[in-house]
């Protein structure tokens, strides 16, 4: 406003004529300043409303998984796979281009039924190894192999989901909404009976006294309305019911008090006798007594071997984190040994 008095008093020289003309001009003045401030927030929600469309735009590009169904030209056995013989052979993985590798030429194998404790610095990459094995990002270079068969062949639905094929318990346990029964068994293959028994092989203490009318009981999303422990329970008593061949344990324990842990541990040594097992571990107690230990550095194969005998190389790196536990625990463990 000050802008237009000034410019109307120095370059009109008849006021006296057009006072109208002010008048209007100081008006519309006077006004500029809401309509730029009308203007300012159409931006501001425009710039908010097309948000979704950006992010429609983003998902419509992004990378898509591969097929689901295995190629009819993998013949592919039904009763695959039948002893759980797993091998990496000079596997890299990177999560997307640009990024260093993740897994750099990881080589190793695991026999059927054998127990394999993964262990590692962070970052060392102990849970790639599962983000591998489960194809949820495509090895750049190498091969995984399960009993002969190269992963890498076979559609999603014969990696992930065949049963007995591969399961995982994760560190934070998936569960889904709906009743326990769907739950436990979402594609219905299994009978009451065989999930109240493996429910009350895990010791959930109200399906064991109340039994089969628990199955109907209503589980909120991600299970929300049990315990962290009793989530990882109702996951082991899913993998119990699918009997896999191999079965990944990604920190599993993580969250849970020592008390459950040891019981998880129980269950899983007296109820997977046969599968081969990959535990990254969390608590190095968990995995003294395995058949062998993998030992993670910088994405590939630091040590490998039994308990025993890595812990006689005082100098190793499994040494190295056993005794970075401290010294009460350090000889704690070694006597597990």
């Amino acid at each position: 406003m000050l802008f237009a008095a000034i410019f109307v008093v120095c370059f009109n020289d008849n006021l006296q004529q057009e006072t109208g003309i002010v008048a209007i001009l100081l008006i519309w003045s006077s006004n500029f300043t809401i309509t730029l401030g009308f203007f300012s927030r159409g931006l501001s929600e425009t710039e908010a409303n097309i948000t979704a469309v950006e992010r429609a735009s983003e998902m419509a590009v992004l990378p898509q998984e591969s097929s689901k169904n295995t190629p009819d030209t993998v013949h592919l056995k039904s009763s695959w796979p039948t002893k759980g013989d797993l091998a990496f052979e000079n596997v890299q993985l990177r999560y997307r281009p640009g990024l260093p590798l993740a897994l750099k030429g990881l080589t190793f194998t695991a026999k059927s039924g054998q127990r394999v404790g993964i262990v590692g610095r962070t970052g060392a990459g102990k849970s790639t190894i599962a983000v591998a094995l489960f194809r949820l990002a495509e090895i750049e270079s190498g091969k995984i192999i399960l009993d002969d068969c190269d992963l890498s062949t076979l559609g999603l639905a014969d990696v992930r989901g065949r049963k007995n094929g591969m399961c995982i318990i994760p560190q934070d346990p998936v569960l889904f909404s709906g009743s326990l029964r769907e739950c436990l068994d979402p594609f219905g293959v299994s009978t009451d009976e065989k999930i109240v028994e493996a429910l009350q092989m895990v010791g959930v203490s109200h399906v064991k006294e109340r039994g089969l009318p628990a199955l109907s009981d209503h589980v909120d999303e991600g299970g929300l309305n049990f315990s962290v422990g009793e989530r990882q329970l109702l996951c082991l008593a899913r993998a119990i019911l699918v009997k896999p061949k191999v079965l990944v344990l990604d920190e599993a324990t993580a969250n849970v008090d020592s008390d459950t842990d040891a019981f998880i541990q129980k269950m899983i040594r007296s109820h997977f006798k046969g599968t081969t097992l990959l535990t990254i571990a969390h608590r190095l107690n968990t995995i003294m007594d395995y058949d062998v230990i993998l030992v993670m550095d910088k994405g590939t194969v630091g040590e490998i071997g039994s308990p025993k005998t890595l812990l006689q190389n005082s100098k190793g790196l499994f040494s190295s984190l056993v005794d970075s536990t401290g010294n009460e625990m350090a000889t704690s463990l070694r006597g597990l040994v």
